[in-house]
């Protein structure tokens, strides 16, 4: 059983690829309870530095209704009049309270919400990944455990404590550089939890990666099809 007070150094580790970290994840008694608790945790973490970013951040700016009048300004200054600006300017006012739920600015409830969808989200997607990724290394000649798969990938979570930088107002983090480093990371738990060599375990890491991407993007445009429907029908 991992201790939590360990985890920097087994994070670090993990970060630089060297293989102990996941040696001990795969050797667990229960490496994928092992995994689910560390993404959790990295998944709080974000979350909270997060959310006092967007609440540092949107106290430097002015009030969402003036933001939308100097929008609209800027709008009127660029485009011709007429049935054109009329159009552009219901669209945007309608879809105004969207965008700010969305965002979270003006609403304190909604960044509150974050604190439970950020872990929930980052603990989603590390299952569908190291599901979908054990069945590949499976079908590649890998014989670790579902078990054993989980845990290992979990590591991959790591890079997304750079979004602990987001605490500070104005600051981003580039999501590349998260993703390459993540997959890096899941790589080196594949090949480990599955005893791989390394081509193979890199295709499964970056085949598994490519697929859930496809499918997210399929989602999303069947997702904006309903939307446009739905609006084509009001």
């Amino acid at each position: 059983m991992l201790q939590p007070q360990n985890y920097p150094r087994f994070i670090g580790k993990a970060l630089l690829l060297e293989p102990d970290p996941f040696v001990e994840m795969v050797d667990d008694d229960n490496p994928w309870i092992e995994g689910l608790f560390l993404c959790a945790c990295i998944g709080v973490l974000v979350a909270v530095a997060q959310l006092i970013g967007s609440l540092l951040l949107t106290a430097s700016l002015p009030p969402s209704e003036a933001l939308l009048n100097t929008v609209l300004q800027t709008l009127r200054q660029g485009t011709a009049g007429g049935e054109t600006l009329f159009e552009l300017e219901r669209t945007l006012r309608n879809g105004w309270p969207l965008l700010l739920a969305y965002s979270g600015y003006d609403s304190v409830g909604f960044r509150l919400l974050s604190l439970a969808t950020t872990p929930l989200g980052l603990i989603g997607h590390w299952f569908l990944f190291g599901f979908v990724s054990h069945l590949l290394a499976r079908a590649a000649g890998g014989q670790g455990t579902l078990a054993q798969t989980l845990g290992a990938v979990a590591l991959s979570t790591a890079p997304r404590l750079l979004y602990l930088f987001t605490v500070i107002p104005f600051v981003s983090v580039a999501a590349v550089l998260v993703h390459v480093w993540g997959i890096l990371i899941a790589f080196r738990g594949l090949e480990v939890a599955h005893e791989l060599a390394p081509r193979p375990a890199a295709l499964v890491a970056v085949g598994t990666y490519l697929l859930l991407l496809l499918v997210s993007a399929a989602v999303a445009l069947a997702f904006g099809a309903l939307l446009l429907i739905a609006g084509g029908g009001l």
